[in-house]
């Protein structure tokens, strides 16, 4: 496996180029504060390497005129997965952080390895790469993860699970990196979406199961035994609905799609099997659907201003499916919170909904990849 952990000073380099635009020696120098032969050495190696190209000279009024240096955000690739219990949802990310391709394939036979071969496969073979363009894989897992033992435990809501990807990722040649999905959902928001200007921030991931993902001083939180964010079984109601985890009176059983998927489907007598069948046959001017989504943003605010109340976030944003219908919960929300009061909370509390929608937690894995070799992320 080729190593292409890079020095703090190449690194920065990527970084002032992908912010700045094409850039010259002096300009990094100037920048960075170090001298012209510490650039020059680390500028040669990434031209040598090919993630650095020269594009042109900078037009000055007297003298040699320097060279321009600019990415080549097509020399390196990242993927990102993510596993959902039926679906696995997969991306290719270029060093501009652009999406080149996006696919979804069935979750079959619980042989996630089988599939991530295939996925690799498909993108070589597609967007006609070698192996050696593709920086890392980064997986995003519904449930507790190891990341430096690249262990998948395990998740209420889905049956993969104890599995380690160290013998995949020696096959396959390529890094790999794992992540809980709320966990890289909150970065992938935190650096690319709607939190980019916040230090602090909780991720609220509403799926077919509930978690969150904590970004303390732009960096996410895992805790101490990586289980950081499980906020889906935190208790708001004792010996309340059943939950997947074995308890009673979870966030999960009142908050998750499929309990609200549930309820639309007791009361209009009707199975629906996604949100978006029951937001398309939702009605305001059925007081009994009007209720289901009352009762379900009443419980929504009360864990969101649980959040501020321990965690104290510049933000909270709202994330997974239900970040797609902003417009039917927000007149909820607005009405709940105001009849939430309590004085330790702050008047100004911030909720947003997730820019990337359901796509967060596969840009957080392909970002993950990234790291090691750039400050870009």
């Amino acid at each position: 496996m080729p190593n292409r952990k890079r020095s703090e000073n190449e690194k920065v380099i990527l970084a002032k180029i992908s912010e700045a635009g094409a850039m010259t020696k002096y300009d990094l120098a100037d920048q960075m504060n170090i001298s012209i032969p510490t650039v020059t050495t680390n500028v040669n190696k990434l031209l040598k390497e090919g993630v650095l190209k020269e594009v042109g000279v900078q037009d000055v009024d007297y003298g040699r005129k320097p060279i321009l240096l600019d990415i080549d955000y097509n020399r390196y690739f990242s993927i990102g997965i993510d596993i959902q219990n039926h679906s696995i949802y997969y991306c290719l990310m270029n060093l501009k952080l652009e999406l080149v391709l996006e696919k979804t394939i069935e979750n079959k036979d619980n042989d996630l390895e089988t599939r991530i071969k295939e996925i690799v496969n498909t993108i070589l073979e597609e967007c006609k790469l070698q192996k050696e363009n593709i920086i890392g894989i980064g997986l995003s897992y519904p449930g507790l993860v190891e990341e430096e033992k690249l262990l998948i435990k395990k998740g209420p809501n889905i049956s993969i699970g104890n599995l380690s990807l160290e013998a995949l990722r020696d096959e396959l040649e390529v890094n790999i990196y794992v992540g809980n999905e709320a966990r890289l959902a909150a970065f992938a928001e935190n650096r690319i979406g709607v939190s980019k200007e916040y230090k602090n921030s909780f991720y609220l991931s509403i799926k077919e199961g509930i978690g969150a993902g904590i970004i303390v001083d732009k960096r996410y939180y895992t805790g101490s035994s990586e289980a950081a964010g499980e906020i889906g079984h935190m208790v708001i109601q004792k010996g309340g609905k059943a939950c997947n985890c074995g308890n009673q009176g979870c966030v999960e059983p009142y908050l998750s799609t499929r309990a609200l998927i549930k309820s639309f489907s007791n009361v209009l007598e009707d199975k629906f099997n996604s949100l978006d069948e029951v937001f398309k046959s939702y009605n305001p001017d059925i007081p009994k659907q009007k209720e289901i989504l009352r009762e379900y943003v009443d419980y929504l605010v009360v864990t969101l201003n649980n959040v501020f109340l321990i965690f104290d976030p510049d933000c909270v944003i709202i994330g997974g499916q239900m970040s797609e219908f902003q417009e039917q919960v927000e007149p909820f929300m607005e009405e709940a919170l105001a009849n939430n009061i309590c004085s330790m909370l702050k008047s100004d509390r911030r909720i947003e909904f997730s820019s990337l929608g359901y796509k967060a937690s596969k840009y957080g894995a392909a970002l993950m990849a990234f790291q090691e070799i750039t400050a870009i992320v």
